[in-house]
Order: C-alpha cells, then structure tokens, then sequence
C-alpha cells in the first residue's frame, strides 16, 4: 500500500492523470455533444437538398423550433412570477409549516418526466375515452400548446424557487432593515435594494428553467399523446424523438435530423448567453419610488394574499399535476399487468443508471477538484465554462449528436447499451463535477497544506483530510446524476431509438392509445415515481446532514 501511495503522490503520474481526465471530459462529454455542428460542413449538400429546398419540411422544422423557445420564454416568465414570491416566503418568513412547504417545493422533482407527462396530461387536457379519465380531473385543456406551457411549469417551477432562495439566503438583509428605519415600505425597501443584488439567482434561475423546458423530450411526446387530439403539434425535441426511430429506413431524414439538433444546440447558447449578459446589466429597480402606493401593498390583506396565491399555484399547478396519476390509476377499472417486460426494463435502467454514476464519480471528482484548486488557471476557467455545456443543450439534440459521433467514428464498438452509457454520462457527468467543484471550493486549503506539512502525501491528504468534508456532495451528485439518468428519455430514444428502458417502455404504452396499455404505463409511472422519491429523501437527508 504504501509503495502505491508514493506511485500515486508522484508529480509526474498525477500530471498524467489530470491529463487523461481532461481528455476524457472533452473527448466523451463535450465533443460528442457538439459532433453534429461539423455536418453543417460536411453534409451541407443534403441540408440544401431535404431541408432548405423543401418549403414543407423547412416550415415544419422552423415552427416546431419556434414552438420550443416560445414556450421556454413563457414557462420561464410564469417561473419568475410565481416562483419570486414563494422563494421569498421561504428565506423572509417564519410561519407554522414552514419546513412542510419547503419540503412539497421539491417532491415534483422525484417525478421522472415521463410519468410527470402522463400524469400532468391526465390532470389538464382533454383525453380520449380510452383512458378512462377520473370526473374530477380538470379535463379543460384542448390547446396542446397551453398543456405543454403547464407541463413544464410543473417540472421547472422547483429550480426557479431554489435558485431564487439560494441567492436570497445570502442577501444581508441589513440594508433593507436600515432602509425600513428610514421610513421605506417593505415593498420599497425590496424592490430598490434587495432586488439589484438578486440578478445573480435570477440568472441562474432563468438558465435552468429555460434549458430544462427547451430539453424536455420525454414528458411533452407523453403529454402529445395522452390528449384527445393534439393536432400534430410538435417541438424541436419531440422533432427528433419521433423521427429518429424512422431514419434507419427513411436515411432522407437524416439530413433533417441533423438540421433540427443544430438549430437546437446553437440557438439554446446563443440566446441563453444573451440573457446571462442582459439580465447582469439591466437595473431591476426603477429609480423612481411611488410612497403610497407601496406603502398600501406592503400591508394588510395584500401580502396574505400574494402569499395565499402562492401556495394555491404550488398546489394546483404543481403538486396535484405531478401526482394525479395516483388518482388516475386507483379510479379506473383494472386491468392484467404483465410486470416482465416493465422489470426488465426497469432493471435495465438501474444497469445503465448504475454504471454512469460510477464513472461520473470516478472521472468527475478529479475533474471537480482540479477547477476548484486551480481558479487563477486559464485551462480551469476554460474548463469550467464548458462544464455547463451539456448541462444548456436540449438532451434530445444532445443524444442525436452522439449518436452519429460514435456511430460514425467506429472508435468503440456500437453495442446499443454502450451508446446510452455514454450519452448519459455526457447529460450526468456536469451534476457532479458542479455538486462537487462547489464544494470543495469552501473548504479551506489550509486543512490540507497542514497535513502535507505533517508529512502527508497528496493521495493521503486528500482522502484523509478533504475526502470526508466533501463526501456528503459526492453522494449527494452521484444520487442525482443515479436519478437524472433513470428518468431520461430523449436523449435515449434519440441515441438508440429501439432501446427499452423503463421511461421510453412507458412512452410505447401510451402510443397503444388502448384501456390496457394507458392503465400499465399509469402503474408504470408510480413504480418508478416511488423508485425515485426514494433517492430524492435519501439526498435530502444526505443534504440536510451535509448543513448540519
């Protein structure tokens, strides 16, 4: 052991190992993300001929392109809306059930996007007979537009309001206090000098929310499907999820295929590093104070019912919607559950969501420590940016891109279950690096340059000094990359489209359009809502102990 350590300590092997998890990072995760810009170049005579030169196809391209960026927007300004005033509630105020609410702010991330799909449309929009929907349900929806915009209110709402109550946590609060004493309003006081230090959190908020309702594959086709008539509505991901089962027969989609992932990829960095840069320089407060009329919605009934309308949106518009499909299934009629081919594909997305974790811990810890050590490098800032590259491109373009980077560099052998591998690691791989780099990043130095001065090697230092500070974020990214993967849809449907793992073996049941196969996929959905909350209280408690 001890010769293996001085091996490990040695400059010149870790040097090596830095470099190898460097190229792993760039050559497994971002340049397969971005493989499929190069068919613009290669391939931009199919483009010109089965894209650019077919008015039907450019159109249908373009709307659906339109329809995922115009939905973001809205899905993400309704996050703000509703979401300022529940993180404020949060972090500002201390009432009676507090801890309960924070609690159902994050349970609709236990639902994986496929079931939250079925589930939400079930709730909301109008269903065909076969499906048996409950009385009760809302049953309103006929636009599959407006069903999609509420779907994804449902899944982003909870990264709008922790994003928000991240930043609001570390506000001072002094400065509104010592502008209250001067006379100002509560609302006042908010909106001229705690609002100016918050456009950090928004940021981040505005990022996550408009990049996880731009990716989303899995839960909009469910959510297509399950209507009565969504009247071939689609998106840009959905684009892709349905036409690439096809292009191994058709090969004159590929050139489309190609297209839509482009548009995708360099429009989502495009416009989410616009608002990065506009949101930091617009000034959120006007200069301009209006006394009274502040002063009357800082007090008496309008704060109670800002507040009440709060819970009443996470209530309605989130938490019943995410868990409907309880309902669902307990008031329809039962019908024969043939639990194989689910187990097999439940087991096959444990096999698969296993694996990737065990490589995102392996190879993103390093990673993780090298950027949070090396802040004054140009290569650490380099490489933190690029971090959050997959994290911004839609999993469905994202999953194509591999697809036709593997496939076409024959490096590796094609083995379908090595392609979803990768493509997972690729979407999961930055949870880690991110979780853990945060970490690290507070703790102090000093605890380690203390043990190499006693005598330590940097293996040991590491593992004795920093590994058990930074152990609760190990696990609490491996829980939630063990999650992100087993929820996935588009990027796997869109790397391999015959592959059966237990959310896309739920979206083939729905497609049956029949009482047996809406009633499976139902039970379906609530074994694996189960699987995942189960991971879910395991990281809030990994958390919980992590602050405490």
């Amino acid at each position: 052991m001890d010769s293996l350590i001085a091996v490990i300590s040695r400059k010149r092997f870790r040097t090596g190992w830095t470099a190898f998890i460097i190229v792993f990072f760039l050559f497994f995760v971002i340049l397969p993300t971005v493989y499929i810009l190069s068919y613009a170049f290669t391939n931009w005579g199919s483009i010109e001929q089965y894209v650019l030169d077919d008015p039907a196809m450019l159109d249908l391209i373009l709307n659906a392109i339109s329809a995922s960026f115009q939905i973001a927007a809205i899905v993400t300004v309704i996050d703000i809306l509703v979401g300022l005033p529940m993180a404020w509630m949060l972090v500002r105020k201390q009432f009676r059930g507090k801890a309960l609410l924070d609690t159902l702010i994050d349970m609709p991330l236990a639902v994986p996007t496929a079931a939250l799909g079925f589930s939400s449309a079930i709730f909301f929009a109008v269903t065909p007979d076969a499906l048996q929907a409950p009385s009760f349900a809302l049953n309103a929806v006929t636009s599959p537009f407006i069903l999609i915009i509420l779907l994804h209110v449902v899944f982003s709402y909870p990264y709008m309001v922790r994003s928000l109550s991240a930043i609001l946590v570390q506000i001072d609060q002094t400065y509104e206090t010592a502008g209250r004493t001067l006379g100002a309003s509560a609302l006042s006081a908010a909106r001229t000098i705690t609002l100016p230090l918050f456009r950090a959190g928004l940021v981040t908020g505005i990022i996550l929310c408009f990049a996880r309702s731009l990716s989303e594959t899995g839960g909009t086709m469910i959510a297509l499907a399950t209507m009565a008539n969504s009247q071939g509505f689609q998106t840009g991901p959905t684009i892709i999820g349905m036409w690439k089962p096809l292009v191994e027969t058709n090969t004159d989609l590929a050139a489309p295929l190609a297209f839509v992932s482009i548009l995708l990829i360099l429009l989502s960095l495009v416009l989410l590093l616009v608002i990065k840069l506009v949101v930091m320089k617009v000034h959120l407060p006007m200069g301009r104070i209006w006394p009274r009329p502040e002063k009357l919605f800082s007090r008496g009934w309008f704060p109670k019912t800002k507040d009440g309308l709060a819970v009443f949106f996470l209530v309605l518009f989130v938490l019943i919607p995410s868990f409907f499909i309880f309902t669902y299934v307990g008031s329809v009629e039962s019908a024969s559950f043939d639990w194989g081919p689910f187990t097999e594909s439940l087991l096959f997305s444990f096999m698969v969501a296993g694996v990737v974790t065990v490589i995102d811990i392996a190879l993103g810890v390093p990673l993780a420590v090298y950027i949070a050590k090396n802040r004054t490098g140009k290569l650490s800032d380099v490489l933190d940016v690029l971090v959050n590259v997959p994290l911004i491109v839609p999993t469905a373009a994202l999953g194509y891109s591999l697809g036709v980077f593997w496939t076409g560099q024959n490096i590796i052998p094609t083995y379908d279950v090595l392609l979803i591998i990768l493509a997972h690691v690729a979407f999961t791989y930055p949870l880690v690096v991110r979780n853990v780099a945060g970490a690290v990043e507070e703790v102090d130095p000093a605890f380690e340059e203390t043990a190499r001065t006693l005598g330590a090697k940097p293996v040991q230092a590491f593992r004795r000094v920093l590994y058990p500070i930074i152990k609760s974020s190990i696990l609490a990214g491996a829980i939630m990359a063990f999650t992100r993967s087993l929820g996935e849809t588009g990027a796997t449907q869109a790397v391999v489209a015959s592959a059966q793992t237990a959310p896309v073996y739920i979206v083939n049941l729905i497609n049956l359009k029949t009482p047996s196969g809406y009633y499976t996929a139902g039970l379906a959905c609530i074994v694996l809502i189960i699987v995942s909350f189960v991971f879910m209280l395991a990281l809030r408690y990994i958390t919980n102990r992590r602050s405490r």
